[in-house]
């Protein structure tokens, strides 16, 4: 009697598994299937709102139906379109976009996502923000972000925008302790150009920095006249990497007072240093120089023998004359060097001093 109804106890709770089993089964699948019709769905929407967004940026007489269409669109394929069209419009149809989302609610959510507490959120806020080329308080705020990814955004985002107030924050980022932070810096600051160089140069004037280096990286690519004292000032800082970058934005300058303190870098205890300076001269075309890169030719360092030789070869015939008479030179270093940059092609020549 105990035997049957253990039996039939072990039957029902097998049954009951088994359907179970089957419902978590079906389930999954209904799972599937849902989600592949709403991934096909949202791609048709897509599709359909892809022509819209073209003909509102488009057209000079935006037709009141096709903004219809998007306000009835869900809010993410709505931010979608944003984001996409945000990344390739240019001129008017970014006013135009920028209009778009403001009519269509999209900036208002987009600023409100900035103050989240959540740091995806902010992140998604400055993305359409950006986007929509819409520069508010809110997104500004975001520069200070406590968190390096949204800080990212919003600095690629700054550099579109040279006032005072964004350049000094992309300067002060210049000492992020995040390195993609610091990384975006420069490059916005480059792309800002002439109007970040004055802010720079007062950067450049702080000895307590620790972003001296990043800094000097930035001035070569500004290459502005206000960035000549604070590099020739940093030519003698105690650290040899900020001396020899300071010596490269002399190369980009040039100027006689330049000429003067790279003449005096090619004695540098740093063979970096001397490269730097060596290559330099030959940026500049000081030629009156040659005398004094034809002594490096027989340097301890091959970086600073091959710089030097490549210098007096940038220099022209002056240069040239050089590098012949130190081939027959008793410094076997000094007649090697001079040798095998005379017989490089012209083609090589100018991609390696490029």
């Amino acid at each position: 009697m105990n035997d049957s109804l253990l039996l039939t106890l072990g039957l029902r709770v097998l049954a009951v598994e088994t359907a179970m089993a089957t419902a978590l089964v079906l389930l999954v699948m209904f799972a599937a299937s849902a989600g592949e019709w709403w991934r096909r769905r949202r791609l048709r929407q897509l599709s359909t709102a892809r022509d819209v967004m073209a003909r509102l940026l488009t057209s000079e007489t935006p037709a009141h139906a096709d903004e219809t269409v998007l306000r009835a669109l869900p809010v993410g394929v709505q931010e979608a379109l944003v984001l996409e069209f945000g990344r390739a419009v240019r001129g008017v149809s970014v006013e135009r976009l920028s209009t778009l989302g403001q009519r269509l609610g999209i900036t208002a959510r987009a600023e409100a996502r900035c103050a989240s507490r959540f740091w995806w959120s902010r992140l998604q806020g400055a993305r359409l923000l950006g986007a929509l080329d819409h520069d508010c308080a809110a997104l500004r705020a975001r520069l200070n972000d406590p968190h390096p990814t949204v800080r990212v955004e919003v600095l690629h985002w700054a550099a579109g925008r040279a006032d005072g107030h964004v350049i000094d924050a992309l300067v002060a980022r210049l000492v992020d302790p995040e390195r993609l932070c610091r990384f975006t810096v420069r490059d916005s600051l480059l792309r800002v150009g002439q109007p970040a160089a004055g802010a720079l140069a007062q950067f450049l004037a702080r000895d307590d920095s620790t972003a001296l280096a990043d800094a000097l990286q930035v001035a070569r690519g500004l290459a502005q006249p206000e960035l000549v004292a604070p590099a020739i000032r940093l030519c003698g800082h105690p650290e040899a990497m900020v001396r020899a970058r300071a010596v490269s934005v002399l190369g980009a300058l040039g100027g006689d007072d330049a000429a003067s303190v790279l003449l005096e870098r090619l004695q540098d205890d740093d063979a970096s240093v001397r490269e730097a300076a060596a290559r330099a001269i030959g940026e500049i075309g000081h030629w009156g120089l040659a005398s004094a890169l034809a002594d490096q030719l027989g340097d301890v360092s091959f970086p600073v023998r091959r710089e030097s030789a490549i210098s007096l070869r940038r220099l022209g015939s002056v240069g040239v004359l050089v590098l012949r008479r130190a081939k027959q030179s008793s410094n076997p270093f000094a007649a090697d060097m001079a040798t095998q940059v005379l017989d490089l092609p012209d083609s090589v020549f100018h991609r390696i001093a490029a």
